[in-house]
């Protein structure tokens, strides 16, 4: 009998947990709490896709991991899950490259026991074609129209389809043969790495081709994704990914832009960006790989560089301690990442093929060999930093073999043919390449990473895409260490911020409210020139820096319904009982405009009125809007933060002028000027606190030329630089 406990979601129907829920769960033996967690998270995004129930569906969702965080086994949970709630199809868009996709179905296979338990539940079609798979998917549909069948003789169809034009465009065509037969069927489709290649490439041309009068464009993969949803109708389309810039900003109105999202938690054990850059143990796990030992087309030495030696030291070390200590761990490997230049990788494999075997021949040297004690001795000071591991004698006993044991394998061959890794019968490898260990590339027990290369443009979400050195890593991580130009340590920091960042703007719509009111805008440091590709964004974004200086509103001349509705947003500040309230110091003989009241307030209350104001200028909404969120992004990440709100001379208005409605200078000047005696005023720039936020409001009566005087506000925000950030949004936003 099937188990049917359900759980609430936010939409208005259950999710069952079925026998395909309870068989993952077993097979994939994972600690109680760990194996919870995944199928709650798992439900959830169940309870967003379209009910069962319904005739017809087309929901877009974005399933949000970390690199490396398990996103596969959710999707997996997923697919079971469909099942249970009675998804008739399932289609998986895999990896651009025959080896993903191979490597995909094998996962599935096992994970969902296609050959074994279950292979009678389900039927896995690859690439299907109208001459090739259309059969079985419309065996299928019939078997599940046969209500005389027993349920577990109903089976459920995973197509795994590449993503590549080709392959979409067949897989299409068979469901246009089935268009009949899909109505009221529901599908459920993963796009596994959704930010690559399924983005409209033509976004940002389309604009050019728009202004010129000429229709727009669609990019091959994205083309026929979108007809492939088309063809299906009764749909939900999740996208997996842990970089998910390209589909959060691009307009809203695409087709690939999720409504939905769910944030995916990682599992004991996860290490990821917070560990390897913000943590106290950063400094011994990412060490440095100097300017000058990088080999380029315009660098080139013939001598192997003393961190790659290093890190070959390290990487056998931990290979030894396995044999040392007899432990039952899984794979060691080491990824040296130089290039995407296959003759530069040829130059590194030439280099490790060389160092292995000299080593190999000094260690077979007798003891007292002046060369091997040497050697010795170079090993010896990499053992010592490393921690838990066994004594250094007991490694150097098993060093020949670990350095002879292990496979080195050059991965520069194009993306798609690249030889299958045999981690079965090796325990140990070195593997040497570029784009072939792109995206989804599974290295098992990565401990060290080698990464001579630079920065590139600092895209975000490719930089990011770089670590495969994350993972479940917490049990050997005294053995992991990453090699790394200085520039690209500090875009990883750099994206630390950004992560935490995103997913904190993200919390509030996390499997609930619509993806739609997402403001797009998020931490982004110059390290970082840009979110993703340009090409998949058909708006402009904007950069703003706040540290160290003064922003202020501009527009000062609006209508009397925009001065009141100030009027009232700024008493709801100054008016609160809760704020105490006093001049400020400075001197006796300043006049009356230039003393001013001050107030410590928590940082949210500055927020809540930047919020409400009612700016009287584009530029000055779009600055005062990003302004906010660098103040609320400082307010998540600084509990109990405060600022000090200043009332400028809050006993009588000031005088102004104004140009097409913008003031000349809303700051007045210290007084005297420089060098012309006793300083009575330093001058409105001066009247903040250097370590706190410090908000200024002016009450203005604004002299505006050919007509009456107005009376308005304006407001200066002082941002400390110990507090700056950067950060983007989308021009239209």
């Amino acid at each position: 009998m099937e188990p049917t406990p359900t759980v609430s979601t936010p939409p208005t129907w259950l999710v069952k947990h079925g026998q395909q829920t309870a068989r993952l769960k077993s097979h994939l033996r994972l600690p109680a709490e760990a194996a919870d967690k995944l199928i709650a998270e798992t439900s959830q995004i169940m309870g967003l896709c379209g009910n069962p129930a319904d005739d017809a569906s087309a929901e877009t969702g974005l399933a949000l991991g970390f690199v490396q965080s398990g996103k596969t086994m959710s999707f997996t949970s997923l697919i079971a899950l469909a099942r249970d709630n009675d998804y008739q199809l399932v289609i998986v868009v895999a990896g651009t490259t025959s080896v993903l996709v191979a490597q995909s179905i094998k996962r599935l296979t096992q994970d969902l026991q296609l050959a074994g338990a279950n292979s009678r539940e389900w039927r896995i079609i690859p690439n299907p074609t109208v001459s090739n798979g259309l059969d079985g998917i419309r065996a299928t549909l019939n078997d599940y129209r046969n209500t005389k069948l027993p349920r577990a003789m109903q089976r459920t169809a995973i197509i795994v389809v590449m993503k590549n034009k080709k392959r979409l465009e067949s897989l299409t065509q068979v469901m246009g043969q089935l268009a009949a037969e899909l109505r009221g069927v529901p599908t459920l489709i993963v796009d596994d790495e959704a930010d690559q290649a399924g983005m409209n490439t033509e976004a940002r041309p389309n604009r050019r081709r728009v202004a010129n009068g000429q229709a727009k464009k669609q990019s091959p993969v994205y083309a026929q994704l979108l007809k492939l949803k088309d063809s299906l109708p009764h749909h939900t389309f999740v996208q997996y990914t842990a970089t998910p810039q390209a589909p959060l900003f691009i307009e809203r109105q695409d087709d690939l832009s999720p409504n939905f999202i769910k944030l995916l938690t990682p599992g004991t054990g996860y290490t990821g960006g917070e560990r390897f850059f913000a943590s106290d143990i950063t400094d011994k796990l990412v060490r440095p790989i100097p300017t000058g030992e990088v080999y380029g087309n315009d660098h080139q030495f013939s001598e192997p560089p003393a961190s790659l030696l290093e890190a070959m030291r390290i990487f056998f070390l931990g290979v030894a301690e396995r044999y040392a200590t007899n432990s039952s761990e899984d794979n060691r490997s080491m990824m040296l990442h130089p290039s995407q230049l296959t003759g530069i990788h040829q130059v590194y494999y030439n280099w490790v093929i060389n160092i292995k075997a000299s080593w190999e021949r000094l260690l077979n040297k007798p003891e007292t060999d002046p060369d091997r004690l040497e050697l010795e001795e170079d090993f010896r000071a990499a053992h010592s930093q490393l921690t838990n591991v066994a004594p250094f004698d007991e490694h150097l006993d098993m060093l020949q073999y670990a350095i002879q044991s292990t496979q080195v394998r050059l991965l520069n061959a194009a993306p798609g043919s690249a030889p299958q890794i045999d981690w079965v019968n090796h325990y140990s490898f070195i593997l040497v390449g570029g784009q072939a260990m792109d995206r989804g590339f599974t290295v098992e027990g990565l401990t060290v990473t080698y990464m001579p290369r630079g920065l590139g443009t600092g895209t975000a979400d490719t930089i990011q895409q770089r670590a495969r050195f994350f993972g479940y890593k917490e049990k050997f991580l005294n053995l992991c260490r990453v090699y790394l130009t200085r520039d690209v340590r500090g875009a990883f920091a750099d994206y630390v911020q950004h992560e935490i960042d995103l997913r904190n703007r993200l919390g509030p719509f996390d499997a609930g409210h619509p993806l739609n009111d997402f403001q797009r805008c998020v931490v982004l440091p110059s390290s970082l020139t840009q979110l993703t590709r340009p090409a998949v964004l058909s708006d402009d974004t904007e950069r703003y820096h706040f540290g160290g200086g003064w922003i202020t509103t501009r527009a000062v001349v609006g209508n009397d319904t925009e001065y009141q509705s100030n009027k009232s947003a700024i008493k709801q500040l100054t008016g609160n009982k809760a704020f105490t309230w006093q001049t400020d110091e400075g001197s006796a003989e300043r006049t009356p405009e230039q003393i001013h009241s001050v107030a410590e307030v928590p940082l949210a209350a500055i927020v809540e009125l930047l919020r409400s104001y009612s700016y009287l200028s584009t530029d000055d909404a779009s600055a005062f809007a990003m302004l906010a969120n660098s103040l609320e992004t400082f307010s998540i990440t600084n509990q109990g933060a405060t600022g000090m709100v200043y009332r400028m001379s809050p006993s009588r208005e000031r005088t102004r002028s104004a140009v097409n409605g913008k003031v000349r200078q809303l700051f007045q000047g210290r007084n005297p000027k420089k060098g012309a005696g006793k300083l009575t005023y330093p001058g409105d720039a001066e009247i903040k606190s250097e370590e706190h936020f410090s908000l200024q409001i002016h009450t203005l009566k604004v002299k505006v030329e050919g007509a009456a005087d107005q009376h308005s506000f304006a407001l200066g925000v002082w941002v400390p630089a110990s507090a700056g950030v950067e950060m983007v949004r989308l021009a239209s936003e």
